[in-house]
């Protein structure tokens, strides 16, 4: 498929060679709609040959395209009704129209503040350069092209019962990759968030709400931590998600917030690191033993997984069979984003097969698809089994804590600092020279651990 550089930038984008691309021995024009007319359009690329197999009759054909779609697309922007409604999608086509139109958008209120040689300049924007869409009028003397120009437009008048929705369209990119559960783990902690917040001070338009809010909703939650058992990091997390979700939607739609939660927490909410279980603990209940009381071989396999490898559990659970590489030079499982988020950037690794789980893998060549999109499941019932057996000498020793216990395992043994960060799947503090260690030299660390 066969494409030219840009040529000339519109306030569209670039123009016509860009948009060009080789289908066959026919040039097709093909171009992705403007975000804020793509929903209105119930589409988000154009598509259309041009019938022309010479580069030279390709460019022509696509000035062409351009020039009547760009026409098209303003008359749709400067369409009046929507930009005034005050709703957050209105407001953003406001935002494309002025962007179209080589404007900023300014409220009138700061608009009329400004100097007036930048008044003049809108005004004089408003006349000039001004484009026919086919029905004798202006594009830029329309209605709503005058109410964008000279700040006549509506802000949203967002209220908490709509940040959160603002919000997750805002921040959509953040949704990339995650599982279906991820997503709705994402979702349902930013509306937790407000729902706690409207419980206290009703839903208030965003304006509305003051550092004293905020503090007093800090105060609440102070009393919850004494008196109901409630925990600072939830706290914190509950104003951290408060806090980034107003600064998003402020940004985005101009809105002059104070950001009344901005530094809002509570001291002290020092992260409890996980019990790790004894090296001796280990290898008598853990690799000793393949059943765990009552537990599925499924499960029980996760588990001694986790003692062997260090891995997640989410990591080992969403295995699939192309990433278990048992008949490769050095046998390995690959820990890949696959429909679903990893935890970090680092978690995506290789992991070296040797002993004892080199042979469970065997067992398992396809994964462990009874668990495999419920890692929340694994974990609740295999710590279950794991007490009912007696095998959490205290509340704090997890299916997780034998994952600190190999890091334990590595440390004693003298593993360097940089290889245990890339079997743990741990950014590295230092400086990231080289292509770190082969699988080959990792494997060789492995097989030390647990001799």
């Amino acid at each position: 498929m066969q494409t030219f550089p840009p040529t000339t930038k519109t306030a569209f984008g670039y123009q016509n060679a860009t948009y060009l691309v080789r289908r066959g021995s026919v040039w097709q024009y093909r171009r992705r709609l403007p975000a804020s007319l793509a929903a209105r359009l119930a589409k988000t690329e154009v598509r259309v040959s041009t019938g022309a197999r010479a580069r030279t009759d390709a460019l022509r054909a696509a000035a062409r395209i351009s020039a009547a779609l760009e026409a098209e697309w303003r008359r749709l922007l400067a369409t009046p009704g929507a930009a005034s409604d005050g709703t957050a999608q209105a407001f953003t086509e406001v935002l494309a129209q002025a962007q179209v139109l080589g404007v900023s958008y300014l409220p009138a209120a700061e608009l009329a503040a400004s100097r007036l040689e930048d008044i003049l300049a809108r005004i004089e924007r408003l006349t000039s350069e001004a484009s026919p869409i086919g029905d004798g009028k202006q594009v830029h003397t329309t209605p709503a092209a005058v109410s964008v120009v000279l700040g006549g437009a509506s802000k949203p008048q967002l209220k908490l019962s709509n940040l959160v929705e603002a919000y997750q369209k805002l921040a959509e990119d953040q949704a990339i990759g995650k599982s279906e559960k991820q997503l709705k783990q994402w979702k349902a902690r930013h509306i937790r968030s407000v729902e706690t917040l409207i419980s206290r001070i009703g839903d208030k338009s965003l304006a509305e709400i003051t550092r004293d809010d905020a503090l007093d909703f800090r105060d609440w939650w102070i009393g919850r931590i004494k008196n109901e058992g409630y925990n600072k990091n939830s706290a914190n997390k509950n104003f951290g998600c408060l806090s980034a979700m107003m600064r998003t939607v402020d940004d985005a739609f101009r809105l002059n917030l104070t950001l009344p939660f901005k530094g809002i927490r509570i001291a002290g909410d020092k992260h409890t690191p996980r019990q790790a279980y004894e090296p001796d603990f280990v290898r008598q209940h853990f690799l000793a033993s393949e059943k765990f009381g009552k537990l599925n071989p499924e499960a029980c396999a996760i588990i001694r997984m986790v003692a062997l490898t260090g891995m997640r559990p989410s990591e080992i659970v969403a295995l699939r069979a192309q990433r278990i590489r048992l008949t490769d030079p050095v046998p390995h499982v690959q820990i890949r984003p696959d429909a679903r988020q990893l935890k970090t950037d680092a978690s995506e690794r290789d992991m070296p097969l040797v002993g004892l789980a080199l042979e469970i893998m065997r067992q398992y060549p396809d994964g462990f698809p009874r668990y495999r999109t419920s890692a929340d499941a694994f974990s609740a019932i295999a710590n279950k089994c794991l007490d009912t057996a007696g095998m959490r000498p205290t509340r704090e020793h997890t299916v997780y804590s034998l994952r600190h216990t190999f890091k334990d395992r590595m440390i004693a043994i003298g593993v360097p600092e940089r290889m245990q960060d890339e079997l743990m799947g741990h950014t590295h503090k230092g400086m990231p020279y080289g292509n770190g260690a082969t699988l080959l030299h990792r494997a060789e660390w492995m097989a030390k651990i647990w001799s």
